[in-house]
């Protein structure tokens, strides 16, 4: 009769054991599911945060056709880097290059090298390029601030542009000629891009203009023009770029 007395007394406590076993084992499963949750998550966001700061472009350019297209951008080590691309019989293309600055200048160089085009882009933009070959200075590069700054000055000065581009096909007879008025269109090219840069102190298209414009031709009217930018434009690493290229004048 006493066997049968503590037999419900084991059997209760064999149940409370089993109830704290299996909540202490749904505990310890929870613990070990939220890491391993959170882990998943940190895997799934590393493998799409890449493709966030990648710059995605392309290119649809008459009179291209097939061709070989080298592009220069700087890595994240500050170096700068090159790749290769082929455009289609139909002069369309497109690359992704990755991004570690906020503003990434990317250029394309076409025609073995004849002739190139500069985009300027943030990490995620996707940028579009259209346009004629054969007017690459006038190449409409749309997405992003700063190229939308600059097709902004294009338009602006096209006929200049056009002017320029059939001095350069042979406009004018004799070699004094073209560069007469080579000069001239040169100089009003200037005076549109300082224009320009005194409107838009604070645009980085400013500093690009202040580069094509003035900083590469040695002019000494470049150190004034830096001193106008304000801003984001200002502490720009494109523009301490051309002070550091300024000292070796």
């Amino acid at each position: 009769m006493f066997f049968f007395r503590i037999k419900p007394i084991i059997s209760w406590l064999f149940n409370l054991i089993l109830y704290f076993y299996l909540k202490l084992t749904f505990i310890m499963n929870r613990k070990l599911y939220i890491p391993f949750l959170i882990a998943c998550c940190m895997m799934a966001f590393g493998c799409i945060a890449p493709e966030k700061k990648k710059v995605s472009v392309r290119g649809d350019i008459d009179n291209l056709g097939f061709s070989t297209l080298y592009i220069s951008y700087f890595n994240k080590d500050k170096i700068l880097a090159y790749d290769t691309v082929y455009s289609s019989r139909s002069g369309k293309f497109e690359f992704k290059v990755d991004s570690y600055d906020k503003i990434t200048p990317v250029t394309i160089y076409f025609a073995q090298k004849k002739c190139w085009t500069t985009l300027f882009a943030e990490p995620g933009d996707r940028i579009a390029i259209k346009g004629n070959i054969q007017m690459v200075d006038l190449l409409y590069i749309s997405g992003g601030v700063v190229n939308n700054d600059l097709n902004r000055f294009k338009k602006q000065i096209q006929k200049l542009y056009m002017t320029r581009q059939a001095i350069l096909n042979g406009k004018y007879p004799t070699s004094d000629e073209k560069e007469q008025h080579l000069a001239e269109i040169n100089l009003l090219l200037k005076r549109s891009a300082k224009e320009f840069i005194k409107d838009n102190p604070d645009a980085i298209a400013s500093v690009v203009l202040i580069q094509d414009f003035f900083y590469q031709e040695y002019d000494p009217i470049t150190k004034d023009l830096l001193n106008l930018l304000e801003g984001e434009a200002q502490e720009s690493h494109l523009t301490q770029r051309i002070r550091e290229g300024i000292k070796e004048w």
